[in-house]
């Protein structure tokens, strides 16, 4: 059995499109400062509602970007308050 090589076109390689390595290193630079700021943001905590009161104070500052979140906060404040 004999093995045959073909050639297709020219073994020309090529380089990265202009601006390809600049635009990649700034895109390194943008995710590096993004996944720090997003650990940043991360360790910063908020204190924790120890109250009904505060939890309903919680509830209706989240009430226009989460409704549903805050419906659940209401719910829960009034059921502990029931317990108590």
């Amino acid at each position: 059995m004999t093995s045959a090589s073909m050639s297709f076109g020219s073994n020309m390689r090529y380089g990265a499109p202009r601006g390809a390595v600049w635009a990649g290193k700034a895109m390194a630079v943008v995710i590096k400062a993004l996944r720090q700021a997003d650990t940043w943001l991360l360790t910063q905590r908020r204190p924790e509602p120890q109250s009904v009161q505060e939890v309903l104070d919680w509830a209706r500052r989240v009430e226009a970007s989460e409704p549903g979140f805050a419906a659940d906060l209401r719910a829960a404040a009034l059921r502990a308050q029931d317990k108590a």
